[in-house]
């Protein structure tokens, strides 16, 4: 797994991921595309923790263009995870790991489902704002 955790900016990163979820073997990707181009997006792996068999719907990345977040894109994007992991019969695992606009992310998600854990991060730079997506 850790192989798709590289430098995001990477080519090759980004059409492995792609290639991955497109597969129809290994994961999933949702998307909602408007007159005007890409409105969201979500990207679901199915995944293990090191310490279990157990699988699970992974949530790589759920992203609404700035232009769509005031919508019901999101929720849309997470009604369509549920779905997945519904018709998949394993968890769905999601959350938010930033702190740039974190608080209405975090309550989206708590209307959404129950709370499981907590992450922390050390030495990392979460506030940053990614570049061209807001």
């Amino acid at each position: 797994h850790t192989r798709y955790w590289r430098d995001w900016s990477s080519d090759v990163c980004s059409s492995d991921l792609i290639q991955l979820a497109t597969s129809r073997r290994h994961g999933l990707i949702g998307i909602i595309d408007g007159e005007n181009g890409l409105e969201s997006m979500i990207c679901l792996l199915p995944d293990q923790l090191w310490y279990s068999t157990e699988w699970f719907l992974n949530e790589v990345f759920n992203f609404v263009h700035p232009d769509h977040r005031r919508s019901t894109r999101a929720k849309s994007l997470i009604a369509f995870a549920k779905k997945m992991s519904d018709e998949m019969h394993i968890p769905l695992i999601l959350g938010v790991v930033s702190n740039y606009r974190t608080e209405a992310k975090v309550k989206l998600y708590e209307r959404q489902f129950p709370k499981a854990g907590a992450f922390f991060i050390h030495n990392a730079n979460t506030t940053a704002r990614a570049v061209n997506h807001g």
